[in-house]
Order: structure tokens, then sequence, then C-alpha cells
């Protein structure tokens, strides 16, 4: 990929042959929110979001593990690379 390319951009939400799947995209976007709270966010709401990533839990539906595993990303690559990454991430939600 050569310089000023951009990555493409792959939606999790999308299911080729079923259109979008409402339990991915409720999870994309509690994924989206958390990036969000993380980045911008003040206080109690960066607080959570940073908790919420490092969180552990793998049995609740809507943990962060269990999302990533849900969607087919290591939840440990995606964690180190919304916290570490120096790419950003967009977090800007389509058109509905």
């Amino acid at each position: 990929m050569g310089k000023g390319e951009r990555l493409p951009q792959i939606d999790m939400s999308y299911d080729p042959g079923k259109g979008y799947v409402a339990e991915n995209e409720l999870m994309r976007a509690i994924i989206l929110r958390a990036i969000e709270d993380y980045r911008n966010g003040k206080g109690e709401a960066r607080d959570e979001a940073i908790e919420y990533l490092n969180d552990e839990d793998d049995e609740y539906v809507f943990s962060f593990i269990a999302i990533c595993r849900h969607l087919g990303f290591d939840p440990g690559k995606t964690r180190e690379k919304i916290l570490h990454g120096t790419k950003r991430i967009s977090t800007r939600r389509r058109a509905a």
C-alpha cells in the first residue's frame, strides 16, 4: 500500500446474503461508543471506557471480549490497537 492510501474499511455488521444483522450492528455500536468515550470522553465516561476495554469477562454477551470474538477479532490485538495504536480508528457511524 503506497503512501497516503487508505486501508480498506470492513463493516462487520454486514453479512453477505443477509444484509445488515441487527445483533452485529449493536455490537459494533457498543465498541465504537467505547472507543469514542476512551478517546474524547472526560472523567467518568473515559474511566468506564477504559474499564470496559480492559475487562477480561468473556461470558457476558456484550463484554468486549465476547463482542470481539463474535465479530472475528482477536480481543488482545484489538484492545492493543484501540489503546496504543498509532492509526486512528474511525468511529463515524454509517447513515441508516
